[in-house]
């Protein structure tokens, strides 16, 4: 990667070159040298790739600790992915989170939930550009490093819609993420899964079948993760993926055990919520499986929900309903008879039950922007208890904060001295000045006016030691 600029991964479209900004648009390139223009609104579809100056190394059983091997070359690189409005989340921007530490507690409570209780659901709501992208991060990360699994979906009108659970649950399996584990997606788990198994049962599809039964206990992945070949059978784990290059029939045909359309459906259908939540489920019973505190679904940009019409919100309402459910009920309350009325079965291979019958540890968090005209908590409420948080407001105070937190970086990536406190006390006045040009006072807006203070701060050192020179 080139000096001064930022390798940016798109999880559908692969790995980019942040070039450079026209305004407020990002001028991106891919690998084979093609130029793209990415406008405000679609800049959450990108992460920060690990810089390649960098070097991981263990310091502890479960997490993984990030030492740049030349320091000043990597907090620049962070320095220009605050200029453009995209932090990378790693120790050291985490800690320059200022206001977030009351969602970092919520945060730590969402999955304690999970974990020791059996799972969890929660809203984090947040308007454009206030930080809502930057604490669903938050939210990932720290769940890996507790030993979460997690996978992440982004709710839009045409592909990935509520009311389309194959392709959430397909986005899902193709985002899922292990701790410690290089790669993400079904293939992954799938090979854990199989090894496991391989230690626990030995090859008979009979004795890992009762072993999944016990451990997971949804049926349609206990009969698919039961034969022993499932790695060398491609509609297998593709089936497992729910990719539409691999129609169940060809599955249910290669297995070591038949099935009908009773154990596996053909999962295309927008009324299948159930069967999409119970596979869900299941992942989360998976992960206690192989030793995992459980499973954190992200769902953002759930005001979505709002452009789908009546029949299409009771069939999303399936889907998300059910997850809420399926996260929250107690032990003993998980029967059909005890689900909420609003959830509907399918009529897809007779029906499927909404979650396991034990508690699946599994975290739902759904982000959203929200609507003054709009009160989603009344809606939601009915399938389960939710946890409700706000992305914190940025203040005066708050970037004045900022501004002192983010002092070492600066001058650790230009190798200069620290601003005298007379110094940064105009720096901090002058970033306020500029948040406060923008029409809209968010997050995004006061870290950038915090960086350009700085920069400004550093080209009048530039001109005093001219001035010296001369």
């Amino acid at each position: 990667m080139s000096k001064g600029r930022i390798r940016l991964a798109h999880d559908k479209l692969g790995l980019f070159d942040l070039v450079r900004l026209e305004g407020t648009t990002w001028i991106v390139r891919d690998t084979r040298g093609n130029e793209y223009r990415v406008p405000p609104e679609k800049r959450k579809l990108f992460r920060v790739v690990q810089d390649s100056t960098s070097t991981t190394i263990s310091t502890s059983p479960n997490t993984p600790r990030i030492i740049p091997a030349n320091p000043g070359l990597h907090a620049r690189r962070i320095i220009q992915s605050l200029r453009v409005g995209l932090p990378s989340l790693d120790d050291r921007t985490r800690q320059l989170a200022v206001g977030f530490e009351e969602t970092k507690r919520f945060i730590r409570r969402f999955l304690t939930d999970i974990g020791q209780e059996g799972g969890g659901a929660m809203t984090l709501r947040g308007s454009y550009g206030q930080g809502k992208t930057f604490a669903l991060r938050m939210l990932e990360e720290l769940a890996l490093e507790n030993g979460f699994l997690t996978a992440r979906t982004e709710i839009d009108a045409t592909e990935n819609c509520l009311n389309k659970p194959h392709h959430i649950y397909h986005d899902l399996m193709r985002t899922l993420r292990i701790p410690k584990a290089t790669g993400s997606g079904a293939p992954i788990l799938a090979e854990k899964v199989v090894r496991h198994l391989d230690s626990e049962c030995g090859r008979s599809p009979d004795r890992r079948t009762l072993y999944l039964e016990a451990k997971v206990n949804s049926y349609p992945l206990d009969w698919l993760l039961s034969d022993p070949d499932l790695l060398q059978k491609p509609e297998l784990v593709g089936l497992f993926a729910a990719d539409p290059q691999y129609p169940a029939s060809r599955a249910r045909a290669n297995h070591c055990t038949l099935a009908d359309s009773t154990i596996w459906p053909a999962f295309t259908a927008g009324t299948q919520g159930d069967f999409a939540s119970y596979l869900i489920s299941g992942i989360g019973r998976i992960s206690r499986m192989l030793g995992h505190q459980g499973l954190v679904v992200i769902m953002d940009e759930m005001e979505k929900w709002h452009e789908l019409n009546w029949a299409q919100q009771v069939q999303a309402g399936n889907l998300l309903g059910g997850l809420i459910w399926a996260s929250t009920a107690e032990t003993g309350k998980r029967r059909p008879e005890d689900q909420p009325v609003e959830l509907i079965h399918s009529g897809r291979g007779g029906g499927f039950p909404f979650t396991t019958n034990n508690r699946c540890h599994v975290g739902i968090a759904i982000a959203m922007t929200p609507r003054d005209d709009y009160d989603d908590s009344q809606l939601w409420s009915h399938f389960g208890p939710v946890l409700y948080a706000e992305v914190p407001t940025l203040t005066a105070k708050k970037l004045e904060d900022y501004c002192t937190r983010v002092m070492p970086l600066i001058a650790e990536a230009y190798g200069l001295r620290e601003p005298t406190s007379e110094e940064l006390k105009d720096i901090s006045e002058e970033a306020i000045a500029i948040w406060r040009t923008h029409e809209e006072w968010n997050t995004r807006y006061g870290v950038q006016a915090a960086i350009a203070a700085f920069d400004h701060w550093r080209d009048r050192l530039e001109v005093d030691r001219h001035k010296d020179d001369e």
